[in-house]
């Protein structure tokens, strides 16, 4: 049976990479909305017989509860859940900081995913969520393949090209002064010469129980 992982991201972006990434692993994965109860929505799995997650994947900028009082509660009402914090706004995380967090009950605690770095830090974070899940070893090449689709969301399309500066219209011509030919004016002939014949041719329920 597949690994389920129930998580909830402050960040779109840290989300859609953390369910491309999982998903590519064959985890089932359940994005719940960040403001939601997730105690609540624990409660009721088991009220409808459902079997609990596998794994929690909570993120720090959760609304409704703090994440490490969530922990508290969590673990006394079902221990043993496992529950990973993420910091989808922070690059890293202090060490002082991931003792606390596993003090107050947390599994683990995680820093945003770089973009910049895609590779690397999805590869070090899942191999920390699949050895929790005990579904190492990673499958690579469809890793791979989902890490190689999340970049090309990123690239930007071209910009139009700028329109071409106007140009101002040159000056008039000033008349042509007449020219003298043995004391009598004369004008120069400005007529068009003949034209020759080449010229006309340029022409985008969970297990079948609701809950």
């Amino acid at each position: 049976m597949k690994p389920t992982l129930l998580m909830t991201q402050a960040v779109q972006r840290q989300g859609e990479i953390w369910h491309s990434m999982l998903s590519s692993q064959n985890v089932t994965v359940i994005w719940e909305e960040l403001d939601c109860d997730l105690l609540e929505v624990l409660d009721r799995m088991v009220t409808a017989g459902l079997t609990l997650p596998n794994l929690l994947l909570l993120d720090l900028g959760m609304t409704v509860t703090n994440p490490y009082r969530f922990c508290q509660v969590a673990q006394s009402r079902f221990p043993g859940l496992p529950i990973v914090i993420t910091s989808g706004q922070d690059r890293q995380i202090s060490s002082a900081e991931r003792r606390w967090a596993l003090r107050l009950g947390a599994t683990d605690l995680l820093p945003a995913i770089q973009e910049s770095t895609l590779i690397a830090t999805a590869v070090s974070h899942l191999t920390r969520i699949l050895e929790l899940l005990d579904a190492l070893p990673i499958q690579q090449d469809a890793l791979m393949a989902s890490l190689s689709a999340l970049s090309r969301e990123t690239v930007p399309e071209p910009a139009p090209p700028a329109d071409p500066p106007a140009v101002a219209p040159p000056p008039p011509s000033s008349p042509q002064s007449p020219q003298q030919y043995r004391g009598v004016g004369t004008v120069a002939d400005t007529g068009s010469l003949p034209k020759s014949d080449d010229d006309g041719q340029r022409r985008r329920r969970y297990r079948g129980s609701s809950y």
